[in-house]
């Protein structure tokens, strides 16, 4: 009868010994998952700030881009609508067309990531420096501009390639053209004139180190070639 009490004993300790290990690792595992989820949320959080940073470090360039292509050539307005479908990257979504809306639900859904070819940007508005004109006199002396291929308009409008403080200057006085290797400075029917080494003229081919005058503002050429 004592052997049978005895052995009742040991197995309700060994039940309540496991009741309690059982509970234990319940609240062991439970803090693991919890301690697992918040890292999981940084991480996620971690690589949606990443995303943000890299979409808007593509953005800047490539908005500079189209601003010059389109003749902008200042920052964008802060108040300025953004554009369809969002900002341009690589992890940016892009609303597809009509035509292209029903070919995407076909092969499961509408949104596709958007590369850039920046390269193809850059080199679509990129323009070679083929020489420079520095200023000999006045407040600007010592001021040299690049004069790159194709044309170069100088005078005092805040558009002109060149721009010059001097006022006996029209807004645009003359132009550089750079053609087949050639030099061409042309006068803009100006009030003052051109002149090149001191000679009044309306189109001429200049050279390696010609004085160039505008109003009173004396310039030295500089080729490249």
């Amino acid at each position: 009868m004592r052997a049978d009490r005895a052995l009742g004993c040991d197995v309700i300790a060994n039940i309540v010994v496991d009741f309690f290990k059982s509970l234990g690792q319940q609240r062991i595992d439970g803090a693991v998952n919890a301690v697992n989820a918040k890292k999981m949320g940084a991480i996620a959080k971690a690589k949606s700030s990443a995303a943000k940073q890299f979409n808007k470090a593509v953005d800047a360039p490539l908005k500079a881009a189209k601003g010059a292509a389109k003749g902008g050539g200042g920052p964008a307005k802060k108040d300025a609508p953004k554009a369809e479908g969002g900002s341009v990257g690589w992890f940016s979504k892009k609303k597809a067309e009509p035509e292209q809306q029903q070919a995407a639900e076909e092969f499961g859904g509408a949104e596709r990531t958007v590369a850039i070819d920046l390269g193809a940007i850059n080199r679509s508005t990129f323009k070679p420096v083929v020489g420079w004109v520095v200023v000999l006199n006045g407040e600007l002396r010592g001021r040299d501009f690049r004069l790159v291929d194709g044309k170069n308009t100088m005078g005092t409008a805040a558009d002109c390639d060149v721009v010059l403080t001097d006022p006996y200057l029209s807004s645009k006085h003359t132009v550089i053209r750079h053609e087949n290797g050639v030099f061409t400075v042309s006068d803009l029917d100006s009030t003052n004139g051109t002149f090149v080494n001191d000679r009044r003229i309306t189109r001429y081919d200049i050279i390696d180190n010609d004085k160039i005058r505008l109003g009173r503002t004396e310039l030295k050429f500089k080729s490249l070639e």
